[in-house]
């Protein structure tokens, strides 16, 4: 008995030791996301002299009795009422309590002796990374993929779970179509793929569309919600050429640490460099700028330390204000200097011939009104941060200039001259902490469902991600890759854990993507338009916007001229559009007479004459819109539909990446969540009733079901009954029906006097339609 009984308590023993919680591993993160923002060294001073980010100040507290968890105060604070005033952290700032399982790993932590193991002391600046290994290529990636699904293989062991079963080719191919270029695929297109033997199908298929137009469109998509591209947040500039400039970016493959830092120096104006949208964007809102910034490319929400101290992460007032300082002087943020005389190049010689002149107001104001495009500039200015004069962190600084410095990683000591420079720098370096992880979170995201870290917006010094080992390697592969988007999504495309079953249990809140398979998504706004799209017209992704500037005022070549222009040039340039306006308000006048001539004619009941005076005056109306286009002085116009394809299209049957925003709140992209890019990530996947009176009664189904949509037009060789109720479920589910739905779908239309009409229309307003499997 003695020898079980000691038997029994070294097992016992040796079980109370695996689970005693290890400080680094279980404890710190406690102390991080509850404690750090009020008791550490990062504040000036800490609440009540306590400081919890060293094991000496810890030890030399009153707050903590090694083994005896009851008597103290740290786990009593913590364990108080919600409503109790003395409750730790206090929740009044937004701040949130432990939970029942933090709670619980503090008490078994000071139970089994507080033990700090090895930790000294939090390192609050991050470090920067250290790369120590090679440049990858791309024919790596199957391998890269391999390595991937070890990760997610050891993940599951350790769990005791398993990824979901293969998909099929019918769901992996709809699924690598509306992930990668936003759409179903056509017909041919999947037809194609199904009936391929090559075992690298799968393979080719990925680096296909990736190389895509379709990549280029859905892309675009998804940046411009996160870089919030409005162009009603850029008035009187020729604002869709941030969006060309994003797209052409995507296009050529630009590697997205370059993106990033193309729009963080970018200077000018935006018919010179398209990237300077990112700063007209968010023009007169400086800390703004730097609070989205900070979210979209390092994963990182500062924006409470505005006003505040941070209450859920040790970053501090001062903190933000020194980062706000690398990107304030920047023109058309912190400065009204982005608006001015001084911008032009040619006002200066302009003025002294005006003076020479003599008084002419109406040519002094025709001149404003010419070279104003040109007074709208972004550069950089001498203008300082100064912190502000409720400034809570340190009350001596308030008023005082702010000197840049970054949040972690590489510290990036810069000069007025070279502020943006260097913070570009430091912001897109492979060694920063958060750049390359944040992109990888980002994009893994985009296909699977779920980041490794959720909210994306959430990295911190200490991760609450349960899979560090494949984010870190996932960081590593993104820096290996040399920030290549789509080498990366090919690894993610090409492992195992993608071409897995969806995942259809929604993940609970707080809880770690279980990596069974890509997460059942609803498709967003733009996914089911483009789909729809795909049935009306061939080779939709092709298709650009009818829109044409080359009339207008804001004409890219008209204003590079302008930029170029001699005074002497400016000058007359100003006449014309002087004598142009003139000419524009008689013709308002004569707009109002010619309705009364009409409206004369039309009471007399002479319709001859009303015939006559509409047939003149379009004639007339012509010729003022010829005078106004030949001055360029005419506002934009759809140019006529050339290519056989899209012929029967209205212009505004495009691509969503290609349709002019803003757009009402009646068209069907706003119906289904389309973001209007006011916030980051602003769209709506939730249903609600419109989605479905949309879809029953709405334009795009009714044109799907018109003889001439290019679905009609693929079935049209097809006689054979059976065989077309196939190609109908190919086309719009991608998959092949089967024997139960088949005879369902029999004794459903019977009666039907248009029993396809029937099947199109069901399976476009079908649950599976929506979603991607």
């Amino acid at each position: 008995m003695p020898i079980m009984t000691g038997i029994i308590m070294a097992i016992f023993s040796r079980g109370a030791e695996a689970k005693a919680p290890q400080f680094e591993e279980h404890v710190l993160p406690i102390l991080y996301h509850h404690c750090f923002s009020c008791h550490s060294e990062k504040q000036m001073k800490p609440k009540g002299g306590l400081k919890l980010d060293s094991a000496q100040a810890i030890l030399a507290s009153d707050s903590l009795v090694p083994g005896n968890p009851d008597k103290s105060d740290l786990l009593a604070r913590v364990s108080l009422p919600h409503t109790d005033e003395d409750v730790m952290p206090p929740l009044e700032g937004g701040a949130q309590p432990l939970s029942k399982e933090e709670r619980e790993t503090l008490r078994q932590w000071i139970a089994t002796g507080a033990d700090f193991g090895g930790w000294v002391q939090f390192e609050h600046r991050s470090p920067p990374l250290e790369i120590t290994s090679a440049p990858l290529i791309e024919k790596e990636t199957l391998k890269l993929a391999a390595q991937v699904d070890q990760l997610v293989t050891k993940h599951h062991q350790a769990k005791g779970t398993k990824t979901n079963s293969p998909t099929n080719d019918e769901t992996f191919v709809r699924r690598v179509y509306l992930d990668v270029a936003g759409r179903i695929p056509s017909l041919e297109e999947s037809t194609h793929f199904l009936e391929s033997t090559d075992s690298q199908k799968r393979a080719l298929l990925i680096n296909q569309l990736l190389a895509g137009e379709g990549y280029v469109s859905h892309t675009f998509n998804w940046k411009a919600d996160k870089l919030r591209i409005a162009p009603q947040q850029i008035n009187g500039q020729p604002k869709w050429l941030y969006d060309a400039w994003v797209k052409d970016s995507i296009r050529s493959g630009m590697p997205y640490d370059e993106f990033v830092r193309q729009l963080l120096t970018a200077k000018g104006y935006l018919w010179q460099t398209g990237a300077v949208g990112f700063y007209l964007r968010d023009l007169g809102m400086p800390l703004d700028h730097m609070s989205n910034m900070t979210r979209i490319f390092l994963g990182t929400r500062i924006e409470c330390a505005q006003c505040h101290d941070h209450p859920l992460e040790p970053v501090t007032q001062k903190d933000f204000f020194q980062m706000a300082a690398y990107t304030y002087g920047v023109t058309n943020l912190g400065s009204s200097s982005g608006y001015a005389d001084a911008n032009v190049r040619q006002w200066p010689e302009i003025k002294t011939r005006m003076e020479e002149m003599g008084p002419d107001e109406a040519l002094r104001q025709g001149v404003s009104r010419t070279i104003s495009y040109l007074k709208r500039l972004t550069a950089d200015s001498t203008k300082q941060l100064r912190f502000p004069k409720d400034y809570a962190y340190d009350t001596s600084a308030r008023g005082k200039k702010v000197e840049p410095r970054t949040l972690f990683g590489d510290e990036a000591p810069a000069s007025m001259e070279d502020r943006r420079q260097v913070f570009a720098s430091w912001m897109t370096s492979p060694r920063n902490p958060r750049f390359a992880t944040n992109i990888a979170n980002l994009l893994w995201k985009r296909v699977m469902g779920a980041g490794l870290v959720e909210p994306v917006d959430s990295l911190s010094a200490i991760s609450r991600s349960e899979h560090g080992d494949l984010l870190e390697f996932l960081t590593k592969t993104m820096i290996g890759l040399k920030f290549d988007e789509r080498a990366f999504l090919a690894v993610i495309l090409n492992t195992q854990l993608y071409q897995s079953d969806a995942d259809r249990e929604t993940p609970e809140t707080g809880a770690a993507f279980a990596l069974r398979g890509p997460l059942l998504r609803r498709l967003s706004a733009e996914q089911v338009w483009d789909s729809y799209l795909t049935l009306l017209a061939e080779d939709i992704d092709e298709r650009k916007g009818l829109r044409r500037y080359d009339h207008s005022d804001l004409d890219k070549e008209r204003l590079l001229k302008l930029t170029d222009m001699t005074p002497d040039q400016v000058l007359e340039r100003a006449r014309v559009e002087m004598d142009y306006r003139i000419k524009h308000r008689a013709h308002l006048q004569r707009l109002t007479e010619q309705s009364a001539e009409r409206k004369t004619a039309r009471n007399k009941g002479d319709a001859a004459l009303e015939r006559r005076l509409q047939t003149q005056h379009r004639a007339e109306n012509a010729r003022f819109e010829e005078m106004a286009a030949s001055v360029q002085m005419s506002g934009f116009y759809y140019a006529k539909e050339t290519d056989p394809r899209w012929s029967k299209l209205p212009h505004y049957m495009l691509r969503a990446s290609e349709t002019p925003l803003p757009l009402p709140m009646g068209h069907f992209l706003r119906q289904f969540g389309q973001s209007d890019r006011r916030e980051i990530d602003a769209f709506k996947t939730a249903p609600n009733t419109t989605h479905s009176l949309a879809l029953m009664n709405g334009e795009l189904t009714s044109k799907v079901l018109d003889g001439d949509s290019f679905l009609r037009s693929q079935l049209r060789p097809v006689q054979d009954a059976a065989q077309r109720t196939q190609l109908i479920y190919r086309a719009i589910l991608v998959r092949s029906a089967d024997t139960e739905e088949l005879e369902q779908l029999a004794a459903l239309t019977q009666e039907s006097t248009t029993p396809e009409d029937d099947l199109i229309w069901s399976l476009l307003n079908s649950p599976e339609f929506l979603f991607i499997q």
